[in-house]
């Protein structure tokens, strides 16, 4: 590809609970993410915005348009709404990066929004529960019940034991509370010990809640530039890959729910249009709704080897310190989980990372950063590498 496409700009809402609707979220994350690009609002060319259960949670569905009249754009530039279960905004940011390099616009504005906080836990069950196949759902299936099977397929897998397998996810959810206890933007400031999560209750064995993410509200959002724009701006962190695929919808269908070849399949793509391999990585964000997703996501991503993944955290390999460095944000378990803002903050939160100007643990001088995202049962999966110099 001739053109060149960087995150000239990054704005985050703290992830939690806000009395604001969503689009008006967005609004400060947007305004916030321009000043950081130092442009004016007027300048930007097309809005992506991510964002999955509004009409169930806010009766709003049109949010594209209703999220440039808050932000105050009036140039009648075009915006639409992604709606992809959780990769919603990394899917709207990639679609904004693959129009810049097409040509179509010079700078766009992207991200994502979500407000879950404000309505009844079950009344939010019930809106995730559309991103699942029906006669599955209709069944009984929640989410929670689908990472307990993905755990007990990956403990068979590679011949864990109940009680090791729950400990050492529990080391997954002590090391992400770590990272977030450091994030001011995160939803959990507060470390956890092993006990805490260890004597959680149980949704779906083995998984506790103390494995699982909390529903947040929260908006992240992203400015984009064309080479030749971005060239004239501070510190520009530069889009080198990006990957998207689509998994089995039906868990049914899937051979192996230890694995997902979605995630494979995204990598492969990013790394590719990178020209890099998984070892050069310096820091990454995953997607750990429930914590043993770290796991996958790790191992599908390539930054640890089949059978590896559930043992880093307790090695302290996936500490900001060490050779993996993984979610510093505190990851959706402790920063939350915006659903369709998920995946921009992970973007915003690695180019952060490689500014070096992220407000919480940072990777020692990282040039390279990787974000994994994930929809729904696995089946919608971005994959986005990020390079501090070109």
């Amino acid at each position: 590809m001739s053109r060149k496409v960087a995150i000239i700009g990054t704005g985050m809402e703290k992830s939690g609970t806000s009395t604001l609707p969503s689009w008006q979220l967005f609004a400060k994350a947007a305004i916030a993410a321009a000043r950081d690009a130092e442009i004016e609002t007027s300048q930007i060319q097309a809005l992506h915005l991510g964002n999955v259960y509004s009409a169930l949670t806010e009766a709003q569905t049109n949010m594209a348009p209703l999220a440039l009249s808050s932000i105050g754009i009036d140039t009648n530039i075009p915006s639409i709404r992604y709606e992809t279960a959780c990769a919603s905004s990394s899917v709207a940011f990639r679609q904004a990066y693959l129009g810049i390099l097409a040509g179509a616009y010079e700078i766009a504005l992207v991200g994502g929004t979500e407000r879950l906080r404000s309505i009844p836990g079950s009344a939010v069950q019930e809106a995730m529960a559309t991103s699942m196949e029906i006669s599955e759902r209709s069944a009984g299936l929640t989410f929670a019940a689908y990472w307990a099977y993905v755990a007990k397929s990956y403990a068979r897998k590679f011949n864990i034991q109940d009680s090791e397998l729950q400990r050492l996810l529990a080391k997954i959810s002590i090391k992400n509370h770590f990272h977030g206890a450091k994030n001011k933007k995160a939803h959990f400031q507060k470390e956890v010990t092993i006990e805490d999560v260890m004597t959680s209750p149980v949704v779906a064995p083995p998984i506790k809640v103390m494995d699982c993410c909390p529903f947040s509200d929260g908006a992240a959002a992203l400015v984009l530039a064309s080479e030749k724009i971005a060239k004239q701006c501070k510190k520009p962190i530069w889009i080198a890959g990006s990957g998207q695929a689509s998994g089995r919808f039906a868990i049914a269908d899937c051979a192996d729910l230890s694995s997902n070849p979605a995630i494979r399949k995204a990598a492969s793509d990013a790394y590719k249009e990178a020209g890099i391999q998984a070892k050069d990585v310096d820091v990454a964000e995953l997607h750990d709704c429930v914590n043993i997703h770290e796991v996958i996501c790790l191992e599908d991503s390539g930054l640890a080897g089949p059978g590896e993944g559930i043992y880093a955290a307790d090695d302290e390999r996936t500490y900001y310190n060490g050779d993996i460095p993984v979610s510093l944000s505190g990851g959706l378990k402790s920063r939350g989980h915006p659903v369709g803002a998920t995946g921009a903050y992970q973007l915003c939160e690695v180019a952060q990372q490689l500014r070096g100007d992220f407000d919480g643990y940072r990777a020692k001088d990282p040039e390279i950063g990787l974000t994994v995202n994930v929809g729904g049962t696995g089946t919608v999966v971005t994959v986005t590498i990020l390079r501090r110099e070109e």
